[in-house]
């Protein structure tokens, strides 16, 4: 009992998630720091945290369609795509000049983000927002004596009802999430009133009212 009291799963809320909707799988899903840059301000930047999500439909040589979302917890109707699939993969991989099938794409995607997630020194992912709700992800290695652009994922904004999804899902998420927290930590408190109830008298001096 005291083990599924620490425990709080959530699985059912983020089940609701309108990007995996569909049978989509997410194999990647942090927070990285993101130069961002603007068209009619190239001499100036701004450094803001911003999640980054990728998911598959299919996996392996099953594999269907890859979707390379960014979003941020500071505005929730910033939202940015790119999606892949078989047929317009051959167009990726010749721009990128890729030495890797369709089928490896993701693996690619996850190594290029943890890098930038780990080894923030040295390789750094910069948004350049262009217009027409479009932008471009480049990921920059700082090498000793220059910069290389290893590679670029081009990103659509997403349009109203795609972000009033999101919005709804995220403000939906929260509420509920809260309440649980707040139903777990009922359950804890009764369970120290009988278990320990000196310790629930030391803890409520430092609890507020």
């Amino acid at each position: 009992m005291q083990e599924n009291l620490i425990q709080i799963d959530f699985s059912q809320i983020e089940s609701l998630d309108p990007c995996v909707q569909g049978g989509y799988k997410i194999i990647y899903n942090q927070e990285i720091p993101f130069m961002i840059k603007f068209p009619d301000q190239e001499d100036q930047s701004i450094l803001e945290t911003i999640r980054v999500r990728i998911m598959i439909l299919g996996n392996g040589k099953d594999l269907q369609q890859l979707t390379l979302e960014l979003s941020s917890e500071n505005d929730l109707f910033f939202y940015y795509f790119h999606t892949v699939d078989k047929d317009n993969f051959q167009v990726v991989k010749a721009n990128q000049k890729l030495n890797t099938d369709f089928f490896g794409y993701p693996e690619v995607c996850v190594k290029t983000f943890r890098r930038c997630q780990l080894e923030q020194k040295q390789f750094a992912p910069i948004l350049y927002i262009q217009q027409n709700a479009r932008a471009q992800v480049s990921i920059v290695q700082t090498l000793e004596y220059k910069e290389l652009a290893l590679i670029a994922f081009e990103m659509i904004a997403g349009d109203e009802e795609i972000i009033k999804q999101h919005v709804y899902y995220k403000h939906g998420a929260v509420k509920s999430k809260f309440q649980i927290l707040n139903a777990k930590i009922k359950d804890i408190h009764e369970l120290v009133k009988v278990k320990n109830p000196q310790l629930l008298l030391h803890l409520q001096k430092y609890l507020p009212n």
